[in-house]
């Protein structure tokens, strides 16, 4: 099943990691619209790029064919893919910070509301945790599926959980 952000008000979903970029954390949240490919068609060729999104070692998540029919070979977005989701951009924070650091609070403090969610946050250990620079949030969600991470082209994010947050 996909985890949407329906009926999830009263939460933020928190992943952190390390992007290369602020340009590189950008593309892994983006939505691409594959009429922008050059010369998209539905022909072998298009196919077979398609096919190198939906990877074979995911064939047998219980997510695959509802992400394939919700991309319906028109858009893709490779966060969603990765961590099995479906979220609105209008409600995404995310940002790359110049250093790295395993301080939660210090990373997330920026982040609209932090004061809502932050008391929580900071009693997680986070000794296993490396030194991270980036954080993505999504408010009004409340991730619930069971992937913990996902590394693509200079993006590597886990996540951290979810948090009560009120938006207003």
């Amino acid at each position: 099943m996909i985890y949407d952000y329906a009926d999830r008000e009263g939460w933020v979903s928190i992943w952190v990691g390390n992007c290369d970029s602020y340009d590189a954390l950008d593309r892994y949240l983006s939505t691409v619209y594959l009429e922008e490919w050059e010369n998209w068609e539905p022909h072998p060729k298009a196919l077979a790029e398609l096919e190198k999104i939906f990877l074979p070692e995911n064939r047998d998540r219980p997510c695959e064919e509802e992400l394939r029919e919700m991309f319906n070979g028109e858009m893709y977005n490779r966060f969603e893919y990765d961590f099995g989701l479906s979220f609105d951009e209008d409600f995404r924070e995310a940002e790359v910070f110049d250093a790295a650091t395993r301080d939660l609070g210090a990373l997330l403090e920026p982040f609209t509301n932090s004061g809502d969610f932050l008391p929580e946050v900071k009693k997680l250990d986070t000794s296993q945790l490396p030194d991270c620079n980036a954080a993505v949030l999504l408010y009004d969600f409340r991730y619930t599926g069971g992937i913990p991470k996902a590394e693509h082209e200079g993006v590597s994010l886990r996540f951290l959980g979810c948090f009560p947050c009120e938006l207003g």
